[in-house]
């Protein structure tokens, strides 16, 4: 049986209330920093495989771990990007706080298909790429006996384990529920087995 063990990136600029400029350059800060130099710590004497996001967060978070095996094989997954959902010209330039108001209109209409702009998904089309993860992790590495480190983010984390125990839920019934589900700090992790 394999073991993936599910990371969540490392404090971000945009965790810190900081501006920010794009989703997927967001850096980590140097409390992010130290908390990916004590992943490793955590994780099992052997990985076979590293697997982080598109974004630099997981990337950044990454590296320490990727230091500490070197014999392991790194591969960078867009399937296990975070849920990027406002509308990024909105939000160009600004802070969590900022983009609070946004984020609650978002989730209080309750549509899963609702798509703020064309470059950002719906949460009917991110239930179906976190589907998608879940279909290649098992195809990757089901029944291997191998140990996997994914290095991602909450919001897709949560997604993940809200797939794993109602599989056949629409995504209208997990968008409804998803915030009934703990919260995910920075560099908090979770093992699932295949």
């Amino acid at each position: 049986m394999a073991t993936i063990y599910l990371i969540r990136h490392g404090e971000s600029a945009a965790n810190a209330g900081l501006k920010t400029f794009g989703t997927a350059t967001i850096p980590l800060t140097p409390l992010g920093q130290s908390q990916a130099q004590e992943v490793p710590e955590h994780l099992p004497n052997h990985l076979e495989y590293i697997i982080h996001s598109t974004y630099l967060r997981t990337k950044e978070t990454a590296k320490p771990t990727i230091n500490a095996y070197p014999t392991a094989t790194v591969e960078e997954w867009p399937e296990v990007r975070e849920f990027t959902y406002l509308d990024p010209v909105k939000c160009m330039g600004s802070t969590m706080a900022e983009r609070k108001p946004m984020v609650e209109k978002f989730w209080e209409t309750l549509n899963p298909d609702l798509q703020m702009h064309p470059t950002v998904e719906s949460f009917g089309q991110f239930i179906k790429r976190v589907k998608a993860a879940h279909l290649l992790l098992n195809e990757r590495f089901g029944g291997s006996h191998k140990n996997v480190a994914v290095f991602t983010h909450a919001l897709f984390m949560k997604a993940f384990f809200q797939v794993a125990e109602k599989p056949d839920a629409s995504a209208k019934q997990l968008m409804s529920e998803f915030f009934d589900c703990p919260v995910i700090y920075n560099c908090d992790f979770f093992t699932y087995e295949l």
